[in-house]
């Protein structure tokens, strides 16, 4: 999908300067009911958790999944908040990394997060958020590979603007509307070393995975804690490819650039079936569409071999998850939490072939299938710190066969057990 440069251009002074459907997140809604009582307020959460992975016909990994937010936040006066997020993760497990191209098994993942924010309120129901953000993502895909060297690295930095528009809010329920715009700037700053082994062309694309991105989100929420709860968002997001340039059935690359489209729907609804128990499902369509197709030379200098693959990157990918949680109070503010859950996930490329494990594609379109089964346990030591133990079992099956690269059937399993932290 190709949108002219100047259209872009026009659509992000629309979305920044003219998005009246009024949105803003759920975080926020919570940190300004804090802001009431004092002008300076802060969140700490903590999940730090170690235990044991493995893949299943590979060696098993000494594990460690931590996840942390800090949240310094600012009353500046009545309406008007500064709120700032900083968001941290690190997983060292026997995994596997989800890429475009397909399953990459991984020995640890760091991410970080930054945002900064100004929440103010146009009045008692419209509140707007402007805001800056940086990511940073970390894959390390070995034992022996440097922090910072993987190849899969990807750094994003951008600016956006959210609100919410809350339509009724009582004691027992609230409705709002969300809407949001985001543009970004992503860069790998070590993928080009790809490319530097092998360039048919004689032109090669220092940063073929650099993108600049522009998102829009809409939703909309009805939250009642004792009853029936329910919510759906869909998300646009255009994804334009700085270095990448697209490729003819020859395998000559063109003068036109890499450009994605994807679109997401997502929805959920949660409903109590007793005292004790309640019930949560949640699912997702989405649908990727490139101008981008493939030209495989299976890494030979003969022709004879060659495979032209037309909409390589389009997929068209489904999840359905329902989940059953027990919750039962022991003393006041102290919970034991029980869930288990189930996911399916499926994605499906709609011109993308599947190999066999010769290299040869076949004539069926390529299936990617997983399921995965979770369960967590929750139980309080104090207020603020619970001990968390948690399990999950991944079966992914693939009518894609060569492996040599990229890996896209196995059966994984990680059993953790740590700490979680909340103020």
């Amino acid at each position: 999908m190709v949108l002219s440069r100047l259209f872009r251009s026009k659509l992000v002074i629309f979305c920044v300067f003219f998005l009246g459907l009024p949105v803003f997140s759920v975080f926020t809604s919570a940190v300004s009911s804090a802001a009431e009582k004092k002008p300076f307020f802060y969140v700490l959460e903590a999940d730090i958790l170690g235990g044991y992975s493995k893949i299943i016909g590979g060696n098993g990994t000494v594990s460690s999944s931590d996840r942390w937010l800090v949240s310094p936040n600012l009353k500046i006066k009545d309406g008007l908040y500064w709120i700032n997020v900083y968001n941290g993760s690190y997983d060292r497990a026997s995994q596997v990394v989800a890429q475009e191209e397909g399953g990459r098994q991984t020995q640890s993942t760091v991410s970080h997060t930054l945002s900064s924010a100004l929440k103010f309120n146009v009045n008692p129901a419209w509140s707007l958020r402007p805001l800056v953000f940086a990511d940073w993502v970390f894959v390390d895909e070995t034992k022996n590979e440097s922090f910072g060297d993987g190849l899969y690295d990807y750094r994003d930095a951008g600016t956006g603007l959210e609100s919410s528009w809350m339509v009724s809010q009582t004691k027992d329920e609230d409705k709002q509307w969300r809407a949001g715009f985001r543009y970004l700037g992503r860069e790998y700053p070590n993928f080009q070393s790809l490319l530097s082994q092998f360039d048919p062309n004689g032109n090669q694309e220092t940063n073929e995975k650099d993108l600049n991105g522009y998102k829009v989100n809409v939703g909309y929420d009805s939250n009642v804690p004792r009853g029936t709860s329910w919510g759906w968002e869909t998300i646009s997001f255009l994804k334009d490819y700085t270095d990448k340039r697209t490729i003819n059935s020859n395998g000559i690359r063109t003068n036109d650039s890499r450009q994605d489209f994807l679109q997401v729907l997502s929805g959920n609804v949660s409903r109590p079936l007793t005292q004790e128990f309640r019930w949560r499902l949640d699912g997702q369509f989405s649908f990727n569409l490139s101008n981008l197709d493939f030209y495989d030379t299976h890494n030979t200098l003969s022709l004879a071999d060659d495979t032209f693959v037309k909409d390589y990157f389009d997929t068209v990918s489904f999840l359905l998850r329902p989940t059953l949680i027990y919750t039962r109070p022991i003393e006041k503010d102290k919970n034991i939490v029980l869930t288990a859950s189930y996911a399916f996930y499926a994605q499906l490329y709609t011109g993308r072939l599947a190999q066999n494990t010769a290299g040869i594609y076949q004539n069926e379109k390529e299936n990617d299938l997983s399921h995965t089964f979770s369960a967590r346990a929750s139980y309080p030591l104090t207020r603020n710190v619970s001990w968390v133990s948690t399990c999950n079992y991944t079966i992914a099956a693939s009518n894609q066969k060569f492996e040599s690269f990229y890996l896209y059937s196995y059966d994984s399993w990680s059993a953790l057990t740590g700490f979680s932290f909340k103020t």
